[in-house]
């Protein structure tokens, strides 16, 4: 998934207000994805001009690039102070504070975008789904706890609602056990019926779950199959994971492919699917267009990527974890994997001997 701030590039044209002039090699950073090019460019203009909103909004992006959404926010939160009409920074901190689970800043900032700057259709349609989001939440229950917090819909979801909290915990001392490595926030969880799901994450019909900063998922009968849901809620609790111990930089398939890893199901499907498939999906091919994959295609896409999650866990053993946080500031899954004198080139080897047997 692409960061915010990336995405967000291709559409400042139409965002009136986005940065121009001074500090062009840490803007040119930002658009190529490099943080720390970036955050070392307006950490040096924010100390000469505490309170230069386009040194601020900068230095916010770096920030966000680098998976400091806090420090994010506090900068972007600084260049309104001093600039109330920047629509670009309140733009950023609609989009940023979304991603946190902020989603009134998110609403108040869409909000000031649109009175700065009218006549966008794309920030008024997404001001107007985040209201409706927000709406349908606050007539949610609310299961709170220190480590997970539920949000349902009555009394009736109540049961589902205990499942899940009992999943995820268990999930919480299994897969941190596994890894060495927990969560370092409280992770929300929110029950919708099907057609709350789709309408909110816009997933493909096949998606049982999605996690984008807070795990959500449909539960329409969800205690007659019970198993299926302890799966989903586990698959999504390992993204939150990921998310917290290397919060950029973690390709796609190697996300998907340790969540599948982790789920409490029977994985025989994935070695019945590998040996159906009449090729496999080269390995740079998942890493350039995993988002892409539909039905069949995506099935066999998370198999593939189980078996690499699996095989990169037993190789690193221990230092996965290590591993792990390497890639998340930025280094290559090839280059982490040289780190631990590990040839990238074996474990290809490896993938493909277990993906075809």
């Amino acid at each position: 998934m692409l960061h915010i701030v990336l995405a967000a590039t291709l559409a400042v044209a139409s965002v009136q207000g986005a940065p121009q002039g001074p500090y062009r090699a840490g803007w040119e950073a930002i658009q190529r994805g490099d943080g720390d090019k970036a955050a070392a460019v307006f950490r040096e203009a924010v100390a000469a001009n505490p309170r230069n909103p386009d040194a601020l909004t900068g230095a916010g992006l770096a920030a966000h690039l680098l998976g400091r959404d806090d420090q994010a926010l506090g900068f972007l939160k600084r260049a309104l102070d001093a600039a109330p009409d920047y629509v670009y920074a309140a733009y950023m901190l609609g989009q940023i504070a979304y991603t946190q689970g902020d989603i009134d800043l998110a609403i108040k900032s869409y909000e000031r975008v649109v009175k700065l700057a009218p006549g966008n259709p794309n920030v008024f349609q997404q001001l107007e789904a985040w209201k409706k989001e927000a709406a349908l939440h606050d007539s949610f229950a609310s299961r709170p706890g220190i480590r997970f917090s539920v949000l349902f819909e009555g009394p009736a979801q109540q049961p589902i609602a205990d499942r899940v909290a009992a999943s995820l915990e268990a999930a919480y001392v299994r897969i941190g056990k596994a890894l060495n490595a927990y969560p370092s926030e409280t992770i929300t969880a929110i029950l919708y019926t099907k057609e709350q799901f789709r309408d909110i994450t816009k997933s493909p019909n096949w998606a049982a779950g999605a996690y984008d900063g807070r795990i959500r998922i449909p539960v329409l009968g969800a205690l007659h199959t019970p198993a299926e849901l302890d799966r989903v809620v586990t698959h999504e609790f390992v993204h939150a994971l990921v998310r917290s111990v290397a919060p950029r930089g973690v390709p796609t398939w190697l996300n998907e492919g340790l969540a599948t890893y982790f789920e409490p199901a029977d994985h025989r499907w994935a070695q019945q699917r590998l040996r159906a498939a009449p090729s496999l999906i080269p390995l740079t091919r998942l890493e350039q267009r995993f988002n892409d994959f539909d039905g069949d295609e995506a099935t066999l896409a998370y198999a593939e990527s189980m078996v690499a999650a699996q095989v990169l866990i037993e190789r690193l053993g221990p230092n996965f974890p290590v591993f792990l946080e390497y890639v998340g500031n930025g280094t290559s899954v090839d280059q982490s994997l040289l780190l631990f004198r590990i040839s990238p080139t074996d474990i290809e080897r490896e993938w493909i001997r277990r993906a075809s047997r």
